[in-house]
């Protein structure tokens, strides 16, 4: 507990003091006339934490065999961190303003990839409580169920659902609906997938619609003859771009709610504490860049580019690195990956002994420890 809380102030001095960084930078890169030089320097740093991400999901792919990292998914880890480096360097787009295409571009790529970023700890978190316990379990144990017990079950019923649906349709209807439920399914990476991809069809729809009809679509204007300031703006007003800032919040919030709580899957598979500090980070983040971006206008095109910039990685950002480079820490410094099999075992067997010598209530970390390491083992048989 204290080294959580640890981890929580930690997370909170590096925002506030990312914060006043960026804000700093930013007032450097306003007095700057050059465009180009500007665009050299903000090009080279997305460049950069791009390449890093990029770097971090070939990583997960990598050991994507190993016994530890298997429980944590490390390919959907890969995919989150491919879909943070797409939405890393789109965000340079916003550097340039004059043209049509980056100010029709620009959008859709960021909010469908933050999006999938979203569905992706949506997926995670639905096929790991599938393949611990039955979905009933999400809700509460026994007859006491709260509200959010209910609501975590019935958002748990729709994702099983569509899973089921991407199963019935591809095996060309000859699998009936409903029948790998019960608490022993094999919950696969394409199952998960369907699921992910299933939530990301509104979003989809809409930045299609965003593209293909002229009206709504994002074009360059320019607003300063003299200066040659250019805008991005929409005959549609800001109505579709606040339609895609709530379809890609939307995720987010249901992830944590999955992932809440709950007595059937142990806390060290739960990302609610990962999920909650990328947030407060990113709101902390939005609270400085957002109103420094409106109060500086078109006035200052190289400094309002940086920190529309900046807010789009402050979502980003936090989740690589609290989620999927964590995750690939872990389990780098770890040597629990190699001897989970052993352990299981031995603790078994400890168990057994203390079970015979009557001291079963006094050692309950064994019980827990037991108990933990049996789940571990149950999943690689459901995991598919």
């Amino acid at each position: 507990m204290k080294a959580s809380n640890h981890h929580q102030h930690l997370q909170h001095y590096i925002a506030a003091g990312g914060l006043a960084l960026l804000v700093a930078i930013a007032a450097i890169i306003g007095s700057v006339d050059s465009n180009t030089s500007f665009r050299v320097c903000f090009g080279l740093l997305l460049l950069t934490l791009c390449v890093a991400q990029l770097k971090l999901a070939v990583d997960l792919y990598t050991h994507r065999n190993n016994l530890q990292l298997q429980l944590f998914q490390p390919r959907s880890l890969s995919l989150l961190a491919t879909a943070g480096a797409i939405a890393t360097i789109a965000s340079f787009l916003i550097a340039f303003p004059e043209y049509n295409a980056t100010c029709a571009l620009r959008q859709p790529i960021i909010l469908t990839s933050i999006t999938f970023m979203g569905n992706l700890l949506i997926g995670r978190a639905w096929r790991i409580g599938s393949i611990i316990s039955s979905t009933a379990a999400f809700a509460a144990s026994g007859g006491d169920v709260d509200t959010l017990g209910v609501a975590r079950l019935k958002v748990m019923n729709v994702l099983s659902t569509s899973s089921q649906m991407g199963r019935y349709i591809s095996s060309g209807r000859r699998e009936k609906m409903g029948g790998n439920s019960g608490i022993r399914r094999a919950i696969t990476f394409a199952d998960s997938m369907f699921v992910v991809m299933v939530l990301l069809i509104p979003q989809l729809v809409l930045q299609i619609v965003n593209l293909s009809v002229p009206r709504v679509r994002m074009g360059s204007v320019e607003i300063i003859e003299e200066e040659a300031h250019f805008t991005c703006k929409t005959e549609s007003g800001p109505y579709v771009l606040v339609m895609g800032i709530v379809l890609a919040l939307m995720p987010f919030a249901t992830s944590l709610l999955i992932n809440i709580q709950s007595k059937s899957v142990p806390d060290k598979f739960r990302e609610l504490n990962e999920i909650a500090t990328s947030m407060t980070s990113s709101f902390w983040m939005l609270l400085g860049t957002l109103p420094a971006a409106g109060m500086i206008g078109q006035t200052q095109p190289n400094a309002r580019a940086y920190l529309l910039a900046a807010s789009v990685l402050s979502f980003v950002l936090p989740l690589s690195y609290n989620i999927a480079q964590t995750r690939l820490q872990n389990v780098a410094n770890s040597k629990q990956g190699a001897s989970i099999q052993r352990q299981t075992k031995q603790t078994t067997s400890n168990v057994s002994t203390s079970s015979r010598d009557g001291n079963v209530e006094d050692d309950p970390h064994i019980l827990n420890a037991a108990e933990e390491k049996s789940v571990m083992a149950e999943m690689f048989d459901k995991m598919g």
